[in-house]
């Protein structure tokens, strides 16, 4: 059985507390991986307990935004005894770089984890190089200019001769 009363348990909340008011704690974001593989990144979001229905995924200038609402809903006669979990609304942005397609991102949700693939645009992409053989090249003919009229005379009556 769950004691209701924890004096030490309270201490601990309350320093929780006071350390998520002076700084971002971890309970407060959205823990992350990424992984690149082949022509696609791969981002995986932990999202546990969050309806799939309450997590919005959207980009706007290169900048995908992933928004998450849990609720910690209690049933009428409930008495709650312990709440740690943390609930509200949770945001986490990343910055894309101009290589990603972002008109062909997919999202999909499976167990608490939400994975965001976003391919790399056909222009980013790492392409082979073919390396032409050797080419003939043509006689280049010279021809004076204005800035040089005594060698142009020169070469006029070297070629008369």
């Amino acid at each position: 059985m769950l004691m209701r009363f924890d004096p030490f348990r309270e201490v601990d909340r309350l320093t929780e507390q006071i350390d998520q008011m002076f700084r971002r704690s971890a309970a407060s974001t959205v823990p992350m991986d990424a992984v690149r593989h082949e022509g696609q990144v791969f981002v995986s979001f932990d999202l546990p307990g969050v309806d799939p229905d309450a997590i919005d995924v959207s980009v706007e200038r290169n900048v995908l935004t992933v928004t998450a609402t849990r609720k910690f809903e209690t049933a009428e006669g409930d008495d709650v005894i312990v709440n740690e979990r943390p609930q509200g609304t949770f945001t986490r942005r990343l910055m894309l770089s101009e290589n990603v397609d972002t008109d062909a991102i997919e999202a999909s949700y499976d167990h608490g984890v939400l994975t965001v693939t976003l391919p790399v645009a056909e222009d980013a992409k790492p392409r082979k190089i073919a390396i032409g053989g050797a080419h003939k090249r043509d006689a280049i003919e010279a021809q004076a200019t204005e800035a040089e009229p005594a060698k142009a005379e020169q070469a006029a009556e070297a070629q008369a001769a």
